[in-house]
């Protein structure tokens, strides 16, 4: 197996175990907060804020993370992979009761972990993606990626199985994922510039537009990789089978119709005009808005998926990426923080209405808040982007 090959092969285990794990691991800390707590807009508060944690430490990280590339970016590859799976491991102790009255700091360390795995991670990964050429991805290993949720949701339907257990093998799959990275060989870059230096280019005004247009697009992230999970599973009843059927459903209708519908939409040049675009991308949103059972909640999601061609998202890992994808050098760094920002920024508001108002009204404003950035986010797309 050549390099490239081995370098996909490690994404798609990682990515299988991050479909089973991050798909459920945030629904599982908003149970949890809610049994201790008492009150949903309570656990959603708290949930908010931890991922919110999550983020600010993959803001504050990711330039020393890129400042570490001169020493090989496979080994920065490997510690984040673990540290992942730490938190994975964390988090189904948690649930054991092994951290006993320490549970809070011990899910403060969870947050922290999955926020380092992610500095630590992209930045590399991409730089080697970049390298190898290793961007290609089966149908078939989409279709097992997407069904995932669904096997998922199926195991916790039967008594016995404990959600620790979903946990502790998602992050033996992430372990598993590190094998085919020893055929690859390392890599070593240097990262220009200080700590100090990241941070001024990134709010330098030749930069503003990359600073905000990052900043939306996480804002977007954070609505679309938390807070609709969140809305979808209240939605349906709290119900693990029918959430993960939904999603798994949605990732496979994406798979088969997606290709088909952007040609179309391209032969009819609706994609063309912007004022239709941010049309599109917005009513996606304010479309999630009135969700009323499974049915709606997919074909919201199709609509939404299928008619963005912009936002960077992996969403059958739950996971959002850098760049769409795309490596160009020191900014992957730049807008990987700006993702991580516009996160925590949202997570924070959301965070806030949720403790003073009624939840309808807080996922509405997250929604409109989320749809002003899609729009947003498609007219920054059209810019040019900086050079640097």
């Amino acid at each position: 197996m050549d390099a490239g090959n081995s370098l996909r092969l490690h994404r798609l285990v990682l990515r299988i175990s991050l479909a089973a794990g991050n798909a459920f691991a945030w629904i599982f800390v908003f149970q949890y907060f809610y049994i201790i707590g008492g009150t949903v807009g309570t656990a959603l508060a708290q949930t908010a804020v931890l991922y919110a944690i999550s983020q600010t430490a993959t803001c504050l990280l990711t330039p020393y993370a890129a400042r570490g590339l001169r020493h090989g970016m496979r080994r920065e590859i490997i510690f984040a992979v673990l540290l992942a799976s730490a938190a994975f491991v964390f988090l189904g102790a948690i649930f054991e009761g092994y951290f006993g009255p320490l549970y809070t700091l011990a899910i403060i360390g969870f947050a922290l972990m999955l926020g380092t795995y992610r500095a630590l991670y992209w930045v590399p990964y991409e730089v080697e993606r970049h390298n190898l050429h290793a961007s290609s991805s089966r149908l078939s290993y989409e279709v097992l990626i997407a069904l995932m949720p669904a096997f998922v949701g199926y195991l916790l339907a039967f008594d016995g199985v404990y959600l620790a257990w979903v946990l502790f093998g998602a992050a033996t799959l992430m372990l598993v994922s590190l094998l085919p990275l020893m055929r690859i060989p390392d890599t070593y870059e240097r990262f220009p510039w200080s700590y100090r230096e990241t941070y001024g280019h990134l709010l330098a005004r030749a930069h503003r537009r990359l600073f905000w247009g990052a900043i939306i697009d996480g804002m977007q992230g954070a609505a679309l990789l938390l807070i609709w999970p969140l809305a979808v599973f209240i939605v349906i009843g709290w119900s693990y089978p029918l959430y993960g059927v939904i999603f798994s459903f949605t990732f496979l209708l994406l798979i088969v119709v997606r290709e088909t519908v952007e040609r179309h939409l391209q032969h009819v040049r609706l994609l063309e005009s912007m004022p239709m675009k941010i049309a599109i991308v917005s009513s996606a949103w304010v479309a999630r808005l009135v969700v009323v059972n499974p049915l709606s909640i997919v074909a919201t999601n199709s609509y939404a998926h299928v008619g963005d061609p912009k936002i960077s998202t992996d969403q059958a890992a739950f996971e959002q990426v850098p760049d769409g994808g795309h490596f160009i050098d020191e900014y992957t760094v730049l807008r990987e923080i700006g993702l991580s920002l516009g996160r925590a920024l949202l997570c924070v508001v959301f965070a806030t209405l949720a403790t003073i108002f009624a939840l309808p009204f807080v996922f509405g404003v997250a929604f409109v808040i989320a749809a002003f950035a899609a729009g947003l986010s498609v007219a920054f797309s059209q810019a040019p982007r900086p050079t640097i």
